[in-house]
């Protein structure tokens, strides 16, 4: 940007002197124009250097009329050639321009206009070229930065080391990190408005704006703070620049990540579902998600009936863990890989039973595996692991912890039916009074040594208690409550209430 200072120091106003405005000097130029009529600042569009020889300026009331009509036009400022005309610059002038400071330069020896709009009409050109090679590098820089995809920061960062000014990129989203290069007073908020073209902010501190279009929907905006008074051309070509790089860089960004997703899906979707996925599946797992000697990887299934429940997973793992994921309707498929250690120790770092039933996601962690080939076993046995925590109404349930629940599982129902419930519950089930009689059961099993505890537990006296126990000895036997036996009816017992969807009891939980 060229200014009246700029102008100043240029030879050919080696003899001007300045008569007045003196604090008008950072003024910016534009343009110079020769004029002498009184009404001059009507065609003027503003910020032009007016050369006069003051031919018009012989009276106070025609000078008041033509300096005003500069000043209200937005004029730089006015260079008067003394002599013929005006043999000095008359006090009412100077003391205007002081007042409004507008720059009053004076000549008192004849100079010639031509070489003086020539010199500066020459100095605006050269700087106008100046712009097109800073711009020609930012978009050099923009290009490059592209090709060798360094992202949004380093657009950002080309864009200040361009202008020399302070710039911010916010992204709409509120979860991502604003990008800041330089100095900021007081950081711009999130705005609630698009700006299609650069905007000069209505705040204390001055600054554009320029939305980041994307398909019509804004995804973030660029301020660049203290852009000068007029705003200079340059920062503005220079923001537009960049608003459409950062545009381009998002669209890209997303296209790998859709194409990411479409890639890893498919990965995923054979290792999971087919029993003998081809080794070169397995080979390229490894690689993508570095599966090397000494790591491992579970597989967690996590039922989306709690909406957040994926993103409170993913937010509790570990940095230094890799997370693949399979997304079905009714639940979000997770294979965490990590260090052998890491890996065991996973369930403890997940969210545990004893959060608000509401927030609980209902999630089966599998056992420990190394081999991809195993992964279709894996999330076997994490389905297996959140029927259970789905049955119980527990947070999360882990496939090596199940205990008994991995036999009830994998046996299919008619032999549970007819090795184990009928053999142990048979004649108890024949019962009338049989859902009292399972209720009384599985207080005692809960209470093993206390008929005081049990007979609370049913909210019955104890006397009652005794005589259930009569009925069940007579049902079941007398030793249904000896260590081998009793273990038997109460894996029975377990059986029985999952094959018939019966609520587990909290003793289970």
């Amino acid at each position: 940007m060229i200014t009246v200072r700029d102008v100043l120091s240029r030879p050919v106003f080696r003899t001007a002197v300045i008569a007045g405005g003196l604090d008008g000097l950072d003024r910016p130029v534009h343009w110079v124009h020769v004029g002498e009529i009184p009404n001059l600042g009507q065609y003027l569009k503003g910020y032009e250097l007016v050369l006069t020889t003051g031919v018009g300026l012989t009276s106070l009331t025609a000078r008041y009329r033509f300096i005003r009509g500069l000043i209200t036009a937005g004029a730089s400022g006015l260079v008067i050639e003394l002599g013929q005309y005006l043999p000095q610059v008359p006090p009412d002038l100077i003391d205007l321009a002081n007042v409004e400071h507008f720059p009053i330069i004076a000549f008192h020896n004849p100079v010639r206009f031509l070489e003086l709009s020539q010199d500066i009409n020459a100095l605006l050109i050269s700087q106008h070229h100046r712009i097109l090679d800073d711009l020609e590098a930012l978009s050099q820089g923009i290009r490059q930065a592209m090709l060798n995809t360094e992202g949004a920061v380093r657009l950002v960062q080309l864009l200040f080391e361009s202008i020399a000014r302070p710039v911010l990129y916010r992204p709409r989203d509120p979860a991502d990190t604003p990008i800041v290069f330089g100095e900021w007073v007081e950081q711009p908020a999130l705005p609630s408005d698009v700006a299609l073209h650069p905007v000069q902010e209505s705040t204390p501190h001055h600054r554009i704006r320029q939305s980041v279009m994307v398909f019509g929907e804004p995804i973030g905006d660029v301020f660049v703070a203290n852009p000068g008074n007029p705003i200079d051309e340059r920062v503005y070509l220079a923001l537009d620049s960049t608003v459409a790089a950062l545009a381009q860089d998002f669209i890209r960004v997303e296209s790998l990540d859709r194409l990411r997703r479409r890639e890893e899906g498919a990965l995923l979707e054979h290792l999971l579902f087919e029993e003998n996925p081809e080794p070169y599946l397995c080979q390229r797992f490894r690689g993508r998600y570095r599966l090397t000697p000494g790591y491992a990887y579970r597989v967690l299934a996590i039922a989306t009936t709690t909406p957040l429940a994926p993103q409170m997973v993913r937010q509790l793992l570990p940095a230094n863990m890799i997370c693949a994921v399979y997304n079905q309707t009714d639940q979000t498929i997770f294979v965490v890989i990590g260090s052998a250690h890491a890996i065991e120790e996973l369930p403890h770092l997940l969210p545990s039973p004893g959060m608000t039933p509401g927030e609980q996601p209902l999630l089966g962690i599998s056992s420990q595996y190394n081999d991809p080939a195993d992964m279709h076993q894996a999330l076997s046995e994490a389905n297996d692991a959140a029927a259970i925590a789905r049955y119980c109404g527990r947070g999360q349930v882990s496939y090596d912890k199940m205990g008994i629940w991995r036999w009830i599982l994998f046996t299919p129902h008619h032999h549970l039916q007819r090795l184990l419930i009928e053999p142990e519950l048979g004649p108890l089930l024949q019962r009338r009074d049989r859902a009292r009689l399972l209720e009384t059961l599985d207080a005692l099993l809960t209470h093993l040594d206390s008929k005081q505890a049990a007979s609370h537990m049913l909210g019955i006296h104890r006397q009652t208690l005794y005589a259930r126990i009569r009925v069940l000895e007579e049902t079941l036997g007398p030793d249904f409550m000896a260590p081998a036996r009793r273990t038997a009816i109460e894996a029975a017992l377990m059986a029985h209430r999952y094959l018939t969807g019966t609520p587990a009891p909290k003793r289970q939980g």
